[in-house]
């Protein structure tokens, strides 16, 4: 038996979504928690990030690119953001170009993101650039805008998640209940990065009273751009009504 490994590039092999513009549908909305992140030469700033990710439905331009993998399951691209709706924050610019109007007062006041799954919109992706630490060419949403034809609700192949960690916690806080069960089922099915994220943030090690917070400070050219009802001010908890678009 021979164990002779050769090296053949590693994720180069791997089908990767190409640059272009999509339509595709929000499956996955997954809170990963508080970190603190290194801006710069700035000092750490403590922000709490939520990941959204979509399955991508249709190529529009070019429309010749692949929307599918070679086993027929649908790409996928995500986008990491701050849980903010500041009128700066790329979540809430990011909303309302995918909405294609303004949140309002009442919105701003809280505006519950688990609403926006199942719902279309228009991805333009682009290409991560190659850095000192990674590799480059990997998907990334550039912009959310809204589809011709104005947003849908529709379903996916992709199961329709959305995982709470304030619920999760609950699980490890004396709180144990059939909805923390079902928070820990959505857990064992997120991808491995996720999962890694999601233990390290300052929620999760409290709940699982460790001596300390993490120590490790991300630095924002790593971190890339949570899943609750956000206001202006901060965040609460999740919440599962429609959103009217």
């Amino acid at each position: 038996m021979s164990l002779t490994i050769t090296d053949k590039g590693g994720n180069d092999d791997f089908p990767k979504l190409e640059k272009g513009m999509y339509e595709g549908t929000l499956y996955s909305i997954v809170d990963i928690g508080s970190k603190e992140y290194k801006f710069g030469n700035e000092e750490p700033k403590k922000q709490h990030k939520v990941v959204l990710a979509f399955e991508i439905t249709k190529a529009i331009d070019p429309e010749d690119n692949k929307v599918l993998m070679e086993d027929d399951r649908p790409f996928a691209v995500s986008k990491k953001y701050t849980l903010s709706l500041h009128e700066k924050a790329a979540l809430r610019l990011d909303i309302e170009s995918w909405r294609g109007k303004s949140l309002s007062d009442e919105e701003l006041a809280g505006f519950d993101l688990v609403g926006l799954l199942g719902h279309t919109a228009k991805i333009e992706v682009e290409l991560t650039q190659k850095t000192a630490e990674f590799e480059g060419g990997n998907p990334k949403i550039a912009a959310l805008r809204e589809p011709a034809g104005g947003t849908q609700k529709v379903t996916t192949k992709n199961e329709q998640r959305a995982f709470d960690l304030e619920v999760y916690c609950n699980e490890f806080n004396g709180k144990s209940s059939p909805e923390t069960k079902h928070m820990c089922d959505v857990f064992d099915e997120l991808p491995a990065w996720q999962q890694k994220e999601i233990e390290e943030s300052f929620e999760y090690q409290a709940a699982n009273n460790s001596d300390s917070a993490p120590t490790q400070t991300v630095s924002a050219s790593v971190a890339s751009d949570n899943l609750e009802t956000i206001s202006e001010e901060g965040s609460q908890g999740l919440k599962s009504d429609d959103i009217p678009f």
